[in-house]
């Protein structure tokens, strides 16, 4: 009897057993799978993350119809209307030794635009008062060579004075000054001193774009003011109103010859793009802002374009499109004042972010693999420009108009 209940136990104790191990090991199997199911969403949030993250410029593409980015009838892949603006990869033989050698490049595509008649149609363009009222796509005959600058409210004296000195020094020479917002005293008494062929006053419409665009502090408006001048000019000189040119003819022509081999030139400084640039703005163009610490930062004080396809795939179309995203152009923490240059290394991050100028620059270092004496000559040297204040223009148009103005109050006329 004893027997048979230590064997009846015994039964029980190993059918339980043995369902402990086929129940331990079907848990243990159900655990791997939920770890492993955990471990695959985990990284799935992770990339979706990373792609979330990833930087991109897109923009509407009417912004695109509106400054004259179109295609050539048939010239675009029937299957996929894209621009592709693939910039150089990296060349070792092509580098000075002291630069990085990771360079990655970037890519920006764009949706090309059909040069259509309804688009023509609908350029509003009219002609009034001296001045020209416009938005769209110019279409009429293009210059050789025209200097171009932009005027603000409150702005008018440089402008005015801008053009004495240009009709003063290169009388033969065309000037084009886009009203950005004057007052109509003000663009009154421009266009009375701007009221010949050669001189030409133009009201441009920046409320068609976004509204961070008119922003003083981010001068986004620059590049689209270059790109449509660059529509009615076959090269163009841009510069502030409050710029003079104290050389000759045959410097501007001399300039225009080297413009000529590299589609844009301008003036470097000493100063590193890196130091006055905000991290974040690298993002955008997939690139380190590392690569840029021994990169001269050009001046867009003075800086000089030919119209081109290379420079207005290359350079004018990554340069706007940071330009009108917001995020691009003003990251978050960035300021235009408050710069620290005594942080050592010297190319550390300022703390002060230059906006457009910061684009303009990262898209000339991909461009021309961070060889700044490509597209730019040292600011120190071969410089025939030079700075007037508003104030100073103020007191000058001022003096004159008390008849007591005198000579060495005009600098412009002075070498």
């Amino acid at each position: 009897m004893r027997t048979k209940h230590f064997i009846v136990v015994l039964c029980c104790i190993v059918t339980s057993t043995l369902l402990f191990i086929i129940l331990g090991t079907s848990e243990s199997n159900d655990l791997k799978n939920i770890v492993s199911h955990t471990h695959q969403q985990i990284n799935k949030i992770q990339e979706n993350l990373r792609v979330s993250e990833e930087k991109n410029l897109e923009i509407d593409a009417k912004y695109l119809t509106i400054l004259g980015f179109t295609t050539q009838s048939g010239a675009h892949n029937a299957t996929k209307n894209t621009l592709t603006a693939n910039y150089y990869k990296y060349d070792d033989n092509n580098r000075n030794d002291h630069r990085p050698r990771k360079y990655p490049g970037y890519m920006v595509d764009v949706e090309l635009l059909p040069n259509s008649k309804e688009d023509l149609e609908n350029s509003q363009s009219s002609q009034a008062n001296g001045h020209t009222s416009t938005t769209h796509v110019f279409n009429g005959t293009k210059v050789n060579f025209t200097i171009v600058t932009y005027v603000q409210e409150g702005q008018a004296p440089s402008a005015i004075l801008l053009s004495q000195n240009i009709a003063l020094k290169f009388p033969n020479e065309y000037l084009i000054i886009y009203d950005l917002g004057l007052s109509e005293d003000e663009l009154r008494a421009l266009t009375a001193y701007c009221n010949n062929s050669r001189c030409t006053v133009i009201s441009y419409d920046l409320s068609v774009f976004p509204s961070h665009v008119s922003d003083q502090r981010m001068h986004a408006y620059r590049p689209i003011v270059i790109k449509d001048a660059l529509m009615r000019s076959k090269s163009i000189l841009f510069a502030e109103n409050y710029i003079r040119i104290r050389g000759t003819s045959q410097d501007l022509l001399e300039l225009q010859k080297q413009l000529h081999s590299v589609g844009v030139l301008g003036w470097n400084t000493p100063t590193a793009v890196s130091t006055r640039t905000h991290p974040k703005m690298f993002d955008y163009f997939h690139t380190d802002a590392d690569d840029f610490i021994f990169l001269r930062m050009v001046d867009l004080d003075t800086v000089l374009f030919e119209d081109t396809s290379f420079v207005t795939e290359k350079i004018l179309l990554p340069w706007i499109k940071c330009a009108l995203t917001l995020e691009c152009l003003d990251p978050i923490g960035a300021q235009s004042n408050g710069c620290k240059y005594n942080k050592k290394p010297q190319y550390r991050y300022s703390g002060c972010h230059s906006y457009d100028t910061s684009a303009f620059n990262i898209v000339l270092g991909l461009t021309w693999h961070l060889d700044d004496s490509k597209y730019s000559l040292p600011s120190e040297e071969y410089n025939i420009f030079y700075r007037e204040t508003l104030e100073q223009a103020t007191k000058i148009l001022e003096n004159r108009r008390r008849n007591s103005s005198e000579t060495s109050e005009h600098p412009f006329t002075d070498d």
